[in-house]
């Protein structure tokens, strides 16, 4: 029989499990190239503008 620490860690663990599932459904492909506000190279690139830029410019 589980005792009640067993029935916290089983939830935790099926919670962050959802929680990671969620997190990585968010995560839009990339592309490398030449980022087109920077003209750096980057080895993935979303909208055509690389992590610095999207940062710099909020593009999310």
């Amino acid at each position: 029989m589980a005792d009640e620490a067993d029935k916290g860690n089983e939830i935790m663990a099926e919670d962050l499990e959802r929680r990671i599932a969620a997190a990585r459904g968010d995560i839009p492909p990339g592309i490398e190239g030449d980022c087109e506000l920077c003209g750096e190279w980057f080895g993935r690139l979303i909208g055509g503008a690389c992590a610095p830029c999207r940062d710099k410019y909020g593009l999310g």
